[in-house]
């Protein structure tokens, strides 16, 4: 087998087409001749593959296909109506408290009516009924509401997001009856992660403790908000998470240890099960997961005496995870956990050649670290302007000058944890490093976000501008792998992607048709598209959120009037005076009153023209 074929790499795309084509992701009615055609078309494609390495296994990566088609397919059916309005179970997770101050928790219940298959529920708990803890057991009372899809353009669509955390409905309990908290592994997990929180807060400020928590152990209950937002400008909010990045650190920074007392072969097993631990404990987040999965194709490569390659190993990884979960391919967090990796595999080499014709300086592992950070920055770039609809301008400037504080940080706030534990005030030693890095990550975040430009908006959620754009990367990325009469040649590609992406994002701005889009919101709006042209209509009686967010996803910075149908009632100033500094002019019907002050200071302060029809 030629080293250029990478059966995991190909395993990987055949399972993702299959599940785009399962869970129906393309506008294309896929029936069961459809889906014939495509396996055979398939097929055909391994049949070159054969042709040219001369490998017949490239016949197995059909099934993967069908795998896909066949999971996605069973995953993204709709549940069937849940019945009943008792439910005993035990809570399994608490995620914090909702900005109504209703707590959010994850509970498995059980119900005759199901045949005794357990359900999984997202219970939101009003905050005059009992707090609930982790491992305690409950009876609810309520009716299921089943997970729904997103309503307009870019929404939230709840089935998608709930259904990769095999969420199975949402329950609002109106009686809640609690029992004992019992002993679970999940439950002594989570004490564990309380107790090493506990630390956290007693040697250090709110701010600090709540950001090493999150990082450390991935509870973000006690996340500064205003903090997030610092980190999300700059381009550095993954640091707030548990993320790939951090595991891996981890991982070697205990394999490390381990490998003192034990040969590596062992010492990577133990690693593993320790980090697979962690996984558990910290709440099993995906970039956590595929972290860990990736570690353990390291571990078993090296048991099996194999050389690691991380393209194989992030492609084994996708492969487990979507076969686990296959609708985890829309998550976000899948998105940019994957697409990091896969960037910094792929680009990393080209960006340091081309950082070295175009003379960039070493300086050590400067250059090297720049081209890492460059190439997981414009790989994410894609999905944060589908899904964003904006990029962190700075952030691969701002990822290479704090990275490199990333080891200390992570280290000295595991340190910190486990020494207090046994001893509190020895931990304030370490715990001061800490407080010290992290002052100097929030005021370089200030410092980039406050930059020009910090954060660029795109519009978003236009797939043949994000499949441009990754032709883009990958075309790069041949070219700069060829040596010079080579390369040159390969040049005018560059030049022809960059021309497909260019002119599929004037095409996603600036339609050629006619576009006429109906939100579904209470202020009943439709947005009408045309060349640089935007018109809105509606009742104003809200829904100003979702048109606001469908403008952004079309990169429309100023409509050019926007006709409000019936006058605006003093609730609805609030919310129509946001969307002044989006329009030019604003129709309203004959005045039956003057307009609300809120409204009026708003049209006043951007000045847009008011033209009332009778």
């Amino acid at each position: 087998m030629s080293p250029a074929l990478r059966p995991a790499l190909w395993c990987a795309g055949f399972i993702a087409v299959g599940v785009l084509v399962g869970t129906h992701a393309f506008p294309l009615d896929f029936s069961p001749v459809m889906r014939v055609l495509l396996l055979a078309i398939a097929t055909c494609v391994c049949g070159a593959l054969y042709k040219k390495y001369r490998y017949w296994p490239v016949f197995f990566f059909v099934l993967f296909i069908a795998l896909g088609m066949w999971r996605g397919a069973a995953r993204i059916q709709l549940p069937e109506p849940y019945t009943g309005r008792i439910f005993d179970g035990v809570v399994i997770d608490t995620g914090g408290w909702t900005a109504g101050g209703n707590q959010r928790v994850v509970a498995r219940v059980y119900h005759a009516m199901h045949g005794g298959r357990p359900l999984r529920l997202m219970v939101y708990v009003h905050p005059h009924l009992p707090t609930l803890h982790v491992g305690q057991s409950i009876r609810l009372h309520g009716e299921i509401t089943p997970l729904t899809r997103a309503a307009n353009p870019g929404g939230y669509d709840a089935f998608l997001h709930l259904r990769t955390q095999k969420i199975d409905g949402i329950l609002w309990p109106v009686e809640i009856e609690t029992g004992d908290v019992g002993i679970y592994f999940f439950t002594l997990t989570r004490r564990v992660r309380n107790a090493l929180a506990n630390v956290f807060d007693e040697v250090l400020p709110p701010r600090e403790a709540g950001v090493i928590r999150s990082m450390v152990l991935g509870d973000r209950d006690d996340l500064n908000r205003d903090l997030v937002e610092i980190y999300r400008v700059a381009g550095i909010r993954h640091v707030l998470s548990i993320s790939g990045m951090h595991v891996t650190i981890l991982t070697l920074f205990v394999n490390a240890l381990l490998g003192k007392l034990l040969n590596p072969r062992r010492a990577g097993l133990v690693t593993l099960a320790i980090m697979v631990l962690y996984c558990l404990m910290t709440g099993a987040a995906i970039a956590t997961v595929r972290a860990v999965a990736m570690g353990g194709v390291l571990v078993f490569a090296r048991v099996l005496y194999r050389d690691y390659d991380l393209l194989t190993t992030i492609s084994w990884a996708f492969v487990g995870l979507l076969i686990w979960e296959p609708l985890m391919i829309y998550n976000v967090g899948f998105q940019l956990s994957f697409s990091a990796v896969y960037g910094i595999a792929i680009l990393t080499a080209p960006l340091e050649r081309l950082l070295a014709i175009i003379k960039m300086p070493a300086y050590g592992k400067f250059r090297s670290g720049l081209a890492v950070s460059m190439a997981a920055a414009f790989s994410t770039y894609i999905v944060f302007a589908f899904h964003f609809y904006e990029v962190p301008l700075y952030s691969i400037v701002a990822n290479v000058l704090l990275l490199p504080f990333m080891l200390a940080l992570l280290v000295l706030g595991v340190v910190t944890a486990l020494v207090g534990l046994v001893w509190l005030p020895a931990a304030t030693v370490p715990a001061g490093v800490v407080y010290f890095i992290l002052r100097l990550y929030e005021t370089a975040s200030r410092f980039f976000g406050g930059l020009p430009f910090s954060l660029v908006r795109t519009g978003g959620g236009n797939i043949p501008v994000a499949i441009a754009s990754v032709a883009l990367l990958l075309t790069f990325a041949y070219t700069m792998h060829g040596f010079g009469p080579q390369r040159k040649k390969r040049l005018p590609l560059i030049l022809f992607a960059t021309a497909a992406l260019l002119g599929a994002i004037y095409v996603h701005n600036f339609p050629l048709r006619e576009q006429t889009t109906h939100l579904y919101t209470t202020g009943v709006y439709t947005v009408t598209r045309m060349h640089a042209t935007t018109i809105i209509t509606g009742t104003g009686r809200g829904g100003e959120r979702e048109l606001e967010r469908y403008l952004n996803r079309r990169n429309v910075r100023r409509a050019d009037s926007l006709t409000i149908t019936e006058w605006p009632r003093p609730g609805d100033a609030t919310r129509l005076a946001s969307l002044m500094a989006r329009i030019y002019t604003l129709y309203l019907p004959a005045p039956e009153r003057p307009l609300p002050p809120q409204l009026q200071r708003a049209v006043e302060e951007h000045g847009v023209r008011v033209v009332f029809v009778p």
